[in-house]
């Protein structure tokens, strides 16, 4: 469900939102919250201690055991979570539920209003927590800090710079590119009654910046980013064949999880050999087509995460998909809503109400986690499977083929750009930031804020360029021999070599 209230004192909480959205899948079930014994929410946003207790008290679910999937674990993590529980019998019907309202609070603070939203007691924890230690620790290194790598959408073009590079495309070419797909999502967009932009928009409004749709992190303008200022709200039914019989659930409402598929390979993105890490989706699709007996490029219904471009393409590619497929359900991040960490929940419902109102026999919902850190994929099927649901880790697979390389922080000397972006204040580029490799196999991190460069980057591709790392600042070859400066001394007429500093280099 989604909201768009113009007084934000209309508004909902996303404790509200998430409550709401299930009060909507049981009824829709023909259920109630006395039916519910297990409940798990993503932690969004809004900070509750247990956000799952505040919707089970809503639904009148209060015995409910209840689970908190901390930032770091994937959305389709939890889902697994509450396939297993109830496929061991554990428990009988589990509700998994992910809501944000970042539109009210954003509305009601440019009103002066502040948003009204529950306190938990202090000792109010969740039964069960999933966490994910080495996300916390690992998820990005000192040498991005450094450079100035701070917004996620910097991150995402830096991946997306190496996967246009590997695959050989031009800088315009890839943009156009880039524009012709999401417009496409924008389009799905508009067939979704929940999405936040469903006007459509033509690929040019898309590919270049202006008013509306400013360059955030070369490529990626505003409208190619998620858009996280939504309030929504998921929820998610889940329960056994037999109990569903027992329940009386209709087949025709019923969808089937086969397999869920993920990789927990976590590698700061200047340290990882391939920054787009293609292995992982390549590996988590091989694993599907064996389990399904069929190829995964098969598969009828795709939504691939889409809070950037990168992941898109990246999955697209590795999962092999034919040109021409839809890549979303829903309209993706940018148009439906990317509410912060429970879009592929929504995913997930636009999955199954497609399998259970047409003719398609499977769907593939992706996931990733951070910076394109965690990867994994959900297969659901509108008819029971042969096998039971299972979940495989393929953690250790990935690691094998995506190994982590050395990260120097004030690395000196010279190098070559392996990825590169240009990040933007406003209408104005503010600084270059390119992962770059060391003669001696290490990668390092560095900026450049020279005006000239940062121009020259928009139109003339940096990767594979040699250039001079000093104090965090990268030079180009050209750029590093015009900086150095003859002064001769009047009492001798000698020529003494001097290396200047411009301005630039101490912002």
């Amino acid at each position: 469900m989604s909201r768009r209230d113009a007084d934000p004192r209309d508004g909902q909480e996303a404790a509200e939102l998430m409550a709401s959205a299930a009060g909507a899948a049981l009824a829709a079930s023909g259920l109630d919250g006395s039916d519910v014994d297990w409940i798990g929410a993503t932690a969004g946003l809004t900070r509750y201690a247990d956000p799952a207790r505040l919707v089970a008290e809503r639904i009148d679910a209060g015995a409910a055991h209840t689970v908190l999937a901390h930032i770091g674990v994937m959305q389709q993590t939890l889902v697994s979570h509450a396939c297993r529980a109830v496929q061991n019998g554990a428990h009988q019907v589990a509700l998994v539920v992910g809501g944000e309202a970042h539109y009210r609070k954003v509305r009601a603070a440019a009103r002066g209003l502040e948003s009204y939203v529950t306190t938990q007691a202090p000792a109010v924890v969740p039964d069960e927590s999933l966490t994910s230690p080495d996300f916390d620790a690992s998820m990005s290194h000192p040498a991005e800090v450094a450079a100035g790598l701070s917004a996620t959408p910097a991150y995402y073009a830096l991946i997306d710079s190496f996967w246009r590079s590997q695959n050989g495309r031009g800088i315009e070419e890839h943009r156009d590119e880039l524009a012709r797909v999401y417009s496409r999502f924008s389009a799905v967009a508009r067939n979704n009654p929940d999405a936040v932009r469903a006007n459509g928009y033509r690929a040019e409004e898309l590919r270049d910046p202006s008013a509306n749709n400013p360059m955030l992190a070369f490529p990626y303008t505003k409208l190619l980013a998620t858009t996280w200022t939504v309030d929504q709200g998921c929820a998610l039914v889940i329960t056994t064949h037999r109990h569903a019989d027992e329940l009386g659930i209709p087949d025709t409402a019923r969808c089937y999880p086969v397999v869920a598929v993920e990789s927990n390979h976590v590698v700061p993105v200047a340290a990882r050999t391939r920054l787009s890490q293609p292995a992982a989706m390549r590996i988590i699709g091989e694993t599907i087509s064996g389990r399904m007996g069929y190829d995964v490029s098969e598969i009828e219904l795709l939504d691939l995460y889409s809070a950037f471009p990168a992941p898109v393409f990246i999955g697209a590619q590795a999962l092999r998909v034919p040109a021409g497929r839809d890549l979303t359900l829903t309209g993706g991040m940018s148009f439906a809503g990317g509410p912060l960490n429970s879009y592929v929940l929504h995913a997930i419902a636009a999955a199954a109400q497609r399998l259970t109102s047409s003719d398609a026999h499977a769907a593939l919902v992706s996931s990733v986690s951070g910076l394109y850190t965690k990867q994994g994929a959900l297969v659901i099927t509108a008819e029971a499977p042969p096998e039971p649901f299972e979940t495989i880790d393929v953690t250790d697979a990935v690691a094998d083929e995506e190994p982590q390389l050395p990260v120097v922080v004030d690395a000196q000397g010279a190098a070559r750009v392996v990825a590169y972006t240009v990040v933007f204040d406003g209408d104005r580029p503010e600084r270059a930031i390119a992962v770059v490799d060391l003669a001696d196999g290490s990668r390092a991190v560095a900026r450049s804020h020279d005006q000239e460069l940062m121009a020259s980057a928009l139109t003339d591709d940096l990767v594979g360029a040699e250039v001079v790392l000093r104090d965090g600042i990268f030079t180009t070859a050209d750029q590093t021999e015009s900086q150095r400066l003859l002064v001769y001394p009047a009492s001798t007429g000698s020529a003494t070599p001097v290396t200047y500093r411009p301005e630039s280099e101490t912002r």
